[in-house]
């Protein structure tokens, strides 16, 4: 029996530390999918491999089902899975280890429209697999689908981290109320090379190249991504990789002028 969504994210939270965004009002109790088996088997060996903090453009059907493979490259915080979209209605299922189906799956969320998010907080570890399933409970059209795993960045506290050529990696920032300005600075220390692109973005990760609040590079150093009047809440720090391997130091900051 399919359980309602409101109750089935509790459950996971408890067993698994994992768990939904909230639905929507009417989200509630959306009955469990009829699809045949051999859509399934068809979606599966079509299953499309993603990446790290890379988005991909989901459209879809009444009924569609769509596959996709991510692998965690190294231990992290968390693994978010997010769907972000204004257009039809698409649900999300995600499962470690195995292909979700429709009555197996670690997280399932199906928010009334197309804005979606399964989250893994514990027992993120190197070189798991998780897969993901796109649902259409209604057409749906250039929907974003991103996976990523972040690590929390403290506040005023330099962290040194490296990063191989197309990588990515995020950093959650919790940005305090009342703040008058947002201040990511990357340098590099003398012993440091390779170069690399920074990205912010308030309250979701960045979606590169369409959903960014700043972007910066290595071309100048020290390299500064600032945002004036920041939201309380959570920001997000991407680093990308552009030369073979790069290193650098990160810092994060909130000033009141």
């Amino acid at each position: 029996m399919h359980l309602p969504r409101a109750v089935s994210a509790v459950a996971l939270v408890s067993l698994f530390g994992i768990g939904c965004g909230e639905p929507l009002p009417g989200a509630e109790g959306k009955a469990t999918p009829q699809v045949a088996p051999e859509v399934l088997s068809q979606s599966s060996a079509l299953s499309t491999t993603i990446y790290n903090g890379y988005p991909v453009t989901v459209s879809g059907g009444l009924g569609s089902v769509q596959t996709f493979h991510l692998v965690n490259p190294a231990p992290a915080a968390k693994l978010s899975v997010t769907l972000r979209g204004s257009s039809g209605d698409a649900d999300l299922y995600v499962k470690r280890y195995a292909e979700p189906t429709f009555f197996d799956y670690d997280c399932l969320s199906d928010s009334v429209g197309s804005t979606e998010n399964c989250v893994y907080t514990t027992g993120v570890e190197d070189d798991q697999s998780y897969y993901v399933l796109v649902y259409g409970y209604e057409p749906f059209s250039n929907v974003t689908l991103l996976a990523y795993y972040s690590n929390p960045l403290a506040l005023a506290t330099p962290v040194t981290t490296s990063i191989n050529q197309l990588s990515r990696k995020v950093y959650e920032v919790d940005v305090p109320a009342g703040k008058k300005r947002l201040q990511v600075t990357a340098t590099q220390s003398f012993n440091q090379s390779g170069q690399f692109k920074l990205y912010v973005r308030q309250g979701s990760a960045p979606e590169v190249p369409n959903a960014v609040d700043c972007t910066t590079d290595s071309t100048t150093l020290p390299a500064v991504c600032a945002l004036v009047d920041p939201v309380a809440g959570k920001a997000y720090v991407m680093v990308e990789g552009v030369s073979n391997t790069a290193s650098l130091n990160l810092r994060v900051d909130v000033l009141t002028k």
